[in-house]
């Protein structure tokens, strides 16, 4: 591909259609006719410069048709004809869950055997404790409320 296709507007594969469709951007979640999106030049690191197909909403840098800029259409077609997007039959419906936590998560899929080592059913998590800070309970200090009054007055006289 030559340096000049990239400045070429018609040639840009996300170019907006031919004939206005209502869009939705990504990025700044704004709706607006497609006729709209903007063809903008930029100067990138080593000082190419490269053209985008922009939204034309101040301060959002959503880019493309059919990349980051959609048709609010599901149903909409391209001037070839093509539908936008597929569908396979064996999609669920819309707001029924794809992935099901209880059927389809094993943790063991996402970290080594090792690693993963789940608390027995019969975990009580407050019997633990207990049983570590007796074992711990010699060597751990106890303040008095003496000791606590003395720490105040100490952080009083800090120089900062």
């Amino acid at each position: 591909m030559s340096e000049d296709d990239f400045l070429n507007p018609d040639t840009d594969p996300f170019k907006p259609p031919p004939l206005p469709v209502e869009v939705h951007c990504l990025h700044c979640g704004q709706e607006y006719d497609s006729y709209l999106i903007e063809w903008r030049l930029e100067t990138d690191d080593e000082g190419k410069k490269h053209g985008f197909w922009c939204c034309p909403v101040p301060g959002c840098d959503g880019r493309g048709f059919g990349f980051d800029i959609f048709p609010t259409d599901p149903d909409y077609r391209g001037e070839d004809g093509e539908a936008m997007w597929s569908f396979d039959d064996d999609e669920d419906e819309i707001g029924e869950p794809v992935f099901d936590m209880e059927e389809d998560f094993d943790p063991s899929d996402y970290m080594p055997q090792e690693m993963y080592n789940p608390a027995p059913l019969d975990f009580d998590g407050e019997k633990e404790m207990d049983k570590i800070l007796t074992e711990l309970g010699d060597t751990l200090e106890v303040k008095t409320d003496e000791e606590d009054e003395d720490d105040e007055e100490d952080e009083d006289q800090l120089p900062f």
